[in-house]
């Protein structure tokens, strides 16, 4: 199992691409999804543990294409 940690946000992230990302590429609710982009957005640092690696380096690659800040753990 892999963790991404999500630390941040820059101006002008896509917040409901980013939510969709998250749908797609893991089993979360569109409330869970919509939870972690706004406590992301509050500022808070928040852990996802994803079961393959490759994955979390996709999920990793395109948020930060979506503006967020974020990292293998």
């Amino acid at each position: 199992m892999t963790a991404i940690i999500f630390k941040g946000w820059k101006k002008g992230m896509r917040g409901i691409s980013f939510i969709l990302l998250l749908r797609e590429h893991t089993d979360l609710s569109l409330k869970t999804a919509k939870n972690i982009k706004e406590r992301i957005v509050d500022g808070e640092v928040f852990k996802l543990s994803v079961d393959e690696l490759s994955t979390a380096q996709k999920i990793v690659e395109d948020a930060t294409e979506l503006g967020v800040i974020c990292e293998l753990e």
